[in-house]
């Protein structure tokens, strides 16, 4: 599988190092090749992984995974690998309790860390705003754990200065933006 996700090329990441990332997507087109590389290299560092879908979505996204190459059957079978769904019109507060229970039992089991990732978010900026609860009450709950967060936000096709606004809002909430690189794939700002 190609290393889509190139700004986690740290060896610390997932083992000493776990990053809160957003990832700058232009379409929700570019997700699935995203994520499927950021679970694949969380597998490869002894991560126990867990995706979100939004309600009833799980099974499309597990289909979507597989298509762009990750080996979800094969995950779940393991128990690495835990589909969850989030409502995201129900209270952010209580997002995260199974997510913590969950990663509790797989350190338990010997995981090094948890590689989480979601839906996309976007692209309009109302549902970025929409969403910024459900990330506050992630940096909350996993604040300090062993997580390595991915966050996908869809951006579409910005003017130069609305993309800089959007990347400065984001680089708030997170330790790093991923940004599409020239090359292709994608690598961390700064």
């Amino acid at each position: 599988m190609p290393a889509v996700i190139e700004g986690l090329a740290d060896p610390q990441v997932g083992a000493g190092s776990c990053p809160h990332l957003a990832v700058l997507l232009k379409s929700h087109d570019e997700l699935p090749a995203v994520l499927a590389s950021f679970y694949a290299l969380g597998a490869k560092r002894n991560g126990w992984l867990a995706h979100r879908s939004l309600p009833g979505q799980a099974e499309l996204d597990r289909q979507r995974l597989s298509e762009a190459g990750l080996g979800v059957e094969e995950l779940e079978e393991e128990g690495r690998l835990e589909m969850m769904e989030i409502d995201p019109e129900g209270p952010a507060e209580n997002s995260t309790r199974r997510l913590e229970e969950a990663l509790d039992r797989a350190l338990e089991r010997g995981f090094s860390a948890a590689w989480y990732a979601r839906f996309a978010v976007g692209p309009d900026e109302s549902a970025h705003t929409a969403f910024r609860p459900f990330e506050d009450a992630w940096d909350r709950a996993f604040n300090g754990r062993k997580v390595v967060t991915l966050c996908p936000f869809v951006i579409g096709e910005l003017d130069a200065s609305t993309a800089l606004e959007r990347m400065d809002w984001l680089s708030e909430l997170h330790d790093s933006v991923l940004l599409p690189g020239a090359g292709g794939g994608y690598v961390a700002d700064g």
